[in-house]
């Protein structure tokens, strides 16, 4: 399978949140779309991304709130 294969039938839509929301916002996002990672944009500028496996490591493992913690303090930024 090529990836304009697998494009083709998840779609083309872009989703994402800003980075002021709070990880719980973004879960539930992600959650309603089925997916595993979202894009964090703020301005149309593209500031980083969030992923489930970012939710496990910086909030899961470390004890946090997901309704307290911002998506900005565990986003990847790189």
């Amino acid at each position: 399978m090529t990836v304009n294969q697998i494009l083709s039938s998840k779609g083309n839509e872009v989703y994402a949140v800003l980075p002021t929301n709070t990880v719980y916002e973004a879960l539930t996002a992600m959650s309603e779309k089925n997916i595993g990672a979202i894009l964090v944009i703020e301005d149309t500028v593209l500031k980083g991304i969030l992923s489930e496996r970012d939710y496990a490591r910086k909030i899961v493992l470390k004890a946090k709130s997901s309704k307290k913690a911002l998506v900005c303090e565990i986003m990847e930024t790189d």
